[in-house]
């Protein structure tokens, strides 16, 4: 059943529950079939949002992306710039023909991006939204967590239901129900048994939430994954993000959204819920200035270029007031799932703070919980971040417990130092293996002999040329001061590094590995600091003897574990320590322990932009005579806030597989229960129970898992299939396009987003820089020493916890959400989705004389 009001637990999770006001605008009145040449639905969307608004009617959303339309020659340049930037995407052959044991279907991306071209040029696409929505849908088709592109009208909106929901088992035995999250909660306090969600828009729940999982949950090597990132989770909440399913939708789901639960009757309405979809506006009131038609939209969205209008006066600044005494805890950031006491607790840990890390000691089970819900933080509160880990083992320890238990939901990894030095402080006397690999091809390999080759001839005892020895000394196209895995010694030149194997139709580097303990490389890769542990002076080490054996350590992940996360993992489970996961799809089985990417290098657009201009530059002034293969101007063609993929593959030692597409199924699966979903105590306790006793498992799920079993069963057979999308789709009669169009209109270059850059002289702290940046006052580490500079720091958004960021996204909180058009009884448990992207290290862009040649140790 469901509650018309959020009131439940109103006066502890005011953060986490939003009462919308009963005053609604009456929605566009649009009719079915094509909308009107120019129509002003997305005008009167704009008009809303400045005036409060953000939450509106999907249809409406729907109504204004497809009045957006569509430049071909705008699209063109786009997909060019997208088709040179993904041939350096390191999974392009796996992908095209995985390995068996790979949950995903198999896709051509250099196929399919020729197929999307074709059907530019034959007129296929009408509107814009036609045209992104299956750019996008290829994009996921990759299923890759560091494959993302934030760009173009598709990302004004986020598609969302007015509700969330959760998948729990009654006995931790039986399948799994869908339930609607505030059931849940309250069943927690009152004497009432909720009725599951039998059928959505009339069909089978089950049917229905695959098939939206499939759609919208992205970056997930198996469906397992894409499931859970639907459901609620108090892991989430203390995160400040939104699930898929009530917040993060990419693709129109429709307009009506008709729920009928278990003990449905046509007479009794409890029993069912009529509602609608929603959208949610991305963009902050009163940035775009006036986009009354389709045309505007474009102009804005696609091109990045504001109307002749734009007033800035009208900005409203977000609010920088200093946040509220952190509380110490989770608990009232996730409806009291968190307890209240934890043991240990890291600085300024709270709901939009900078503190993340806790633990908790149940001496009655001799069990300590770390729980490490994500790594993405900023580089000033690393130190913080690895004493608080530091500070659980000494004192789990000393407590004389006997298991740990690492929680790891949620974690979509972040700060890659955190996994190296996370393993050392549980094993100070083992050192991890952490090889990774790209593809090798020729404009790879001139972009990597140009700058490595150059790197080599800097002279460090000379200040400026060991200035940018130091600052260019983790590029990704540096590879001299990189191991080779093979001989256990540094890379000679880019040539012995290219010249490694040929692969599954392609061919690819040797495989690297980082010099943990060489600092130069150390303070460049890892923002501001150094990894003591991997040092060879053992006296600055802060813990120095193993506490804790691997088998009394386990791992507790929902599946959704990507990057950084799934390199401790592999760490982690390579000398021993097991793994549980929790949740996935309802049906008996294994599962794996991390399925978002298992890639070792996210790697941004821009910076390969820069890369290849620096790389260009370099090639001119030496006045090299041949060919290059590198292109000489890289032009996006649409406005990019954000674009990245995956440089180098996770390559397990004397192994050619990828991670991304081996099968790593967790040592045991349990359900979530109503005991356990908002009770994270429960849950720990049913996860230390599993370390002696596999009959709390789910039916069939152990026995897979890889960790010290050179024989686990087969993994299950792949049984998805690639999502497509509704073909009905609204077309716009074709506008024309031309520098000075009399509709509005532009056939321009699109701008891509900048990343945090020193705010001009003109602007104050607190003003606007550019039409999505404001200036702030950043504490930063430079040359020189500590200081705080005026950093202009762009917009971001968030969609689950993957941001549009190249640094941080730090959440700030939102206003009231207010909904355009539709029930006011609409309910809307409302996370964080909007921030500023922080810096995470002081360079010369940001203010600084130079880069810190120095690096704090942790």
């Amino acid at each position: 059943m469901f509650i018309s009001k959020v009131t439940l637990f109103a006066c502890i999770a005011a953060a986490n529950a939003r009462s919308l006001p009963n005053k609604v605008r009456a929605r566009n009145a649009a009719t079915a079939g094509t909308p009107a040449v120019q129509s002003t639905i997305c005008g009167d969307i704009v008009a809303d949002v400045d005036k409060g608004f953000t939450h509106f009617l999907a249809e409406d959303a729907y109504q204004c992306l497809t009045s957006v339309p569509f430049n071909p020659s705008v699209a063109t340049r786009f997909l060019k710039y997208w088709n040179e930037t993904v041939q350096f995407q390191s999974t392009l052959a796996y992908l095209k023909n995985p390995p068996a044991g790979y949950q995903q279907p198999p896709v051509d991306v250099v196929k399919e991006v020729a197929k999307i071209q074709e059907r530019i040029d034959s007129g296929y696409y009408t509107n814009q939204y036609k045209f992104e929505s299956e750019f996008q849908l290829l994009t996921y088709a990759l299923h890759d967590g560091h494959v993302r592109m934030v760009a173009g009208a598709l990302s004004a909106f986020m598609f969302a239901a007015p509700f969330e929901i959760a998948s729990v088992s009654i006995d931790g035995k039986s399948p799994p129900k869908i339930y609607m999250t505030e059931d849940i909660l309250e069943v927690r306090t009152q004497d009432w048994k909720p009725s599951a969600i039998k059928t959505i828009n009339g069909e089978d729940v089950v049917e229905f939430l695959t098939k939206f999982a499939a759609l919208n949950s992205w970056g997930y090597v198996e469906p397992h994954a894409e499931w859970n990132a639907l459901m609620s989770s108090p892991v989430q909440d203390i995160l400040g993000g939104g699930t898929v399913w009530a917040g993060g939708a990419t693709f129109y789901p429709g307009s009506n959204l008709t729920v009928h639960f278990e003990n449905y009757t046509a007479s009794d309405n409890s029993t069912f819920y009529d509602t609608t979809w929603l959208a949610t506006y991305t963009e902050r009131a009163n940035y775009t200035g006036p986009l009354t038609t389709g045309g505007d939209f474009y102009n804005y969205f696609v091109l990045g270029n504001l109307p002749a209008s734009f007033n800035d006066s009208a900005i409203v600044v977000p609010n920088d007031e200093d946040p509220e005494l952190a509380a110490g805890n989770w608990s009232r950031a996730s409806f009291l799932a968190f307890p209240e006491n934890p043991a240990i607790a890291q600085y300024d840990l709270d709901l939009f703070h900078s503190g993340f890390v806790s633990g908790y000691f149940y001496k009655d089970i001799s069990t300590g919980v770390l729980s490490l819900p994500t790594f993405d933080v900023l580089s000033q509160t690393l130190g913080n971040y690895t004493d608080t880990v530091g500070d659980f083992i000494i004192k789990a320890s000393e407590e004389g417990l006997e298991k740990i238990v690492i929680d790891v939901q949620r974690n979509t990894g972040g700060a890659v130092l955190l996994a190296y030095t996370i393993f050392k402080y549980f094993f100070p006397d083992l050192s991890p293996f952490a090889g990774s690999r790209r593809r090798s091809f020729p404009s790879a390999n001139e972009l990597g002999s140009i700058v490595s080759g150059v790197w080599e001839l800097l002279e460090e005892d000379d200040e400026e040329q060991g200035a940018y020895k130091q600052l260019y000394a983790a590029n990704e196209w540096v590879i001299t001061n990189r191991i080779n895995s093979a001989t256990g010694r540094n890379f000679t030149d880019w040539e012995e590094y290219a010249n490694g194997v040929s692969d599954n139709g392609d061919k690819f580097s040797l495989v690297q590995q980082y010099d943990m303990a060489n600092e130069a490389f150390d303070r460049a890769a890892f923002n501001e600091w150094y990894p003591t542990m991997y040092m060879s002076n053992k006296t600055e080490w802060p813990i120095k003897e193993r506490p804790f054996n691997p088998e009394q350590i386990v791992i507790l992940t929902d599946g959704i574990c990507s990057s950084a996360c799934s390199l401790l993992i592999e760490m982690m489970t390579r000398v021993g320590v097991k793994t549980v996961v929790a949740g996935g799809r309802p049906q008996p089985g294994p599962m794996q322990a991390a399925s978002g990417n298992r890639g070792a290098a996210v790697y941004a657009a821009t910076a390969l932009d820069n890369d290849i201009a620096e790389a260009l530059e370099i090639y001119n002034f030496i006045d090299n005579t041949t060919a290059t293969t590198l292109p000489s101007v890289r032009e996006t063609g649409m406005d990019i806030r954000y674009a990245s993929i995956n440089l180098r593959d996770q390559i397990r030692k004397d192994e050619k597989v990828p991670l991304q597409f081996k099968y790593e199924a967790a040592d045991c699966r349990i359900y979530f229960t109503f005991a356990n979903l908002y009770n994270t105590t429960q849950l720990w306790r049913d996860v230390a129970a599993t370390m002696t006793d596999k009959s709390r498992c789910v039916e069939g799920s152990t026995g897979f898992s890889t960790t010290n079993n050179t024989n686990p069963s087969p993994a299950p057979k792949r049984s998805t299939k690639s999502p497509t999308l509704d073909e009905d789709i609204n077309a716009v009669t074709p506008l024309k396009f031309d520098e000075t169009p009399e509709d509005g209109l532009q056939a321009g270059t699109g701008t891509a987003s900048s990343s945090p850059f020193a705010c001009p002289p003109d602007v104050e702290v607190g003003q606007k820089c550019s039409q999505k940046a404001v200036c702030r006052l950043v504490p930063l580490t430079c040359a020189e020493g500590k200081r705080d500079l005026k950093v202009c720091l762009p917009d971001c958004t968030c969609q689950g916890n993957s941001c549009n960021c190249e640094g941080t996204c730090v959440l700030t909180k939102g206003v009231e959400h207010k909904v355009r058009g539709g029930d006011p009884s609409i309910n809307i448990k409302t996370p964080g989705s909007q921030g500023q992207c922080w810096p995470n290290v002081g360079t010369k862009k940001l203010g600084c004389k130079a880069s810190p040649p120095q690096k704090p140790r942790i």
